[in-house]
């Protein structure tokens, strides 16, 4: 698979399973990435959650992308880099999640926190596929 291939499964499929790891056990939650561009997989969450701390202290993250549509399954591992992005954290709120503009109103843009996906190792699995035929690439 291509980058561009790769980039483009994300855009259609935005919501990801991301799995990090706290205290040596795995943690996993539904995830949207509300920017996929040249750059990478970029993720917003809150400074306060359990997920920001977790890829501070530990950035390496798999994430578990599904099309219902064709039954292939993405799984994309790497290290995550925080980023200090004003501009793309007003973006973000301004075009993807609008339900945070109260939260950042009260609290400041700090409340916020982005990682960025630059790129990793991953698979492609297809349900269509005898025996899954699973592929393997770099991105």
């Amino acid at each position: 698979m291509t980058r561009n291939e790769i980039l483009d499964f994300v855009r259609k499929n935005t919501t990801s399973w991301m799995a990090t790891v706290e205290d040596g056990e795995p943690r996993v939650r539904g995830m949207d990435t509300p920017v996929v561009d040249e750059k990478g997989l970029t993720f917003c969450t809150g400074t306060s959650k359990p997920v920001s701390r977790q890829l501070l202290a530990n950035p390496s993250v798999e994430l578990c992308y599904f099309d219902s549509s064709t039954g292939v399954q993405m799984r994309l591992r790497g290290r995550m880099e925080k980023l200090d992005d004003e501009q793309l954290k007003r973006h973000i709120v301004e075009t993807r999640f609008t339900f945070l503009k109260p939260v950042v109103e009260s609290h400041g843009w700090e409340t916020l926190t982005l990682f960025r996906l630059p790129g990793g190792r991953g698979s492609l699995w297809s349900a269509s596929e005898p025996g899954g035929g699973s592929q393997e690439f770099e991105f």
